[in-house]
């Protein structure tokens, strides 16, 4: 619900049980609902988003559009128009982080002439990060969603605070050389936890060159995961 608990009321409807030596556990029920004041504070945030065009998802999608391909890198747009569109983000931003009642400053720059950096800079960012980066993650989906409403080529934007972006990117990174040699010594595959395409796009980049294993994803968003398998090519898996 986007709240903590202080803003709900929790209803307990079983305690659930431990069970036997871990058999026949049985996990406990609640019924959350918002409080008053704090459901009002989550429509009005709700008003200031417009409605999301319904797309459709296909299950399947090419390793190389989340590996190497971008294709809102290719969007022409005059600095007009990217001016404009860094406003709105801007605009949008102050609001919602006044709603989230978080003081920090909005700083922003165009990278390569057609995609927007914003960095936020404060005090106690982690409510901002949230977990794994899912909080930024949602942040900057509506940004985008928010600055680019009347365009029909959207011009990207990136969102961070205390450069967790960067420091992620490094830890997805290690992940990938860590499972990669793992999936070498075992010869297994390994199915990785979902991720966002954001993610994926970096193990698959992280070793799209390796000789010994291959990456791919399965499964339909919000589920979608990357799959490690060994390179049967290569003669030491023969």
């Amino acid at each position: 619900l986007g709240a903590s608990t202080d803003e709900v009321d929790i209803e307990v409807i079983s305690k659930g049980s431990k069970g036997l030596l871990g058999f026949g556990a049985k996990s406990a029920k609640v019924r959350i609902t918002l409080k008053e004041t704090a459901a009002e504070e989550l429509h009005q945030v709700k008003e200031m988003i417009p409605e999301v065009p319904k797309v459709d998802v296909k299950p399947e999608v090419h390793v190389h559009s989340e590996a190497v391909g971008d294709s809102e890198d290719t969007v022409v747009a005059s600095k007009e128009e990217v001016e404009q569109v860094m406003k709105n983000a801007k605009d949008f931003l102050d609001k919602l982080l006044k709603h989230m009642d978080v003081e920090c400053t909005i700083k922003s720059e165009v990278v390569h002439g057609n995609r927007i950096s914003i960095s936020l800079e404060g005090k106690n960012m982690g409510i901002i990060i949230g977990k794994r980066g899912e909080t930024l993650d949602a942040i900057q989906y509506l940004v985008n969603i928010v600055a680019n409403k009347e365009r029909k080529e959207y011009i990207k934007i990136m969102l961070d605070t205390e450069n967790y972006r960067a420091r992620r990117e490094e830890t997805l990174k290690k992940l990938a050389f860590k499972l990669s040699k793992k999936v070498q010594k075992s010869r297994k595959p390994i199915i990785l936890e979902p991720m966002n395409p954001y993610d994926r796009r970096i193990i698959h980049s992280a070793l799209q060159d390796s000789k010994f294993v291959k990456t791919h994803s399965e499964g339909k968003e919000p589920f979608r995961k990357v799959v490690i398998t060994p390179s049967y090519h290569n003669r030491s898996y023969k």
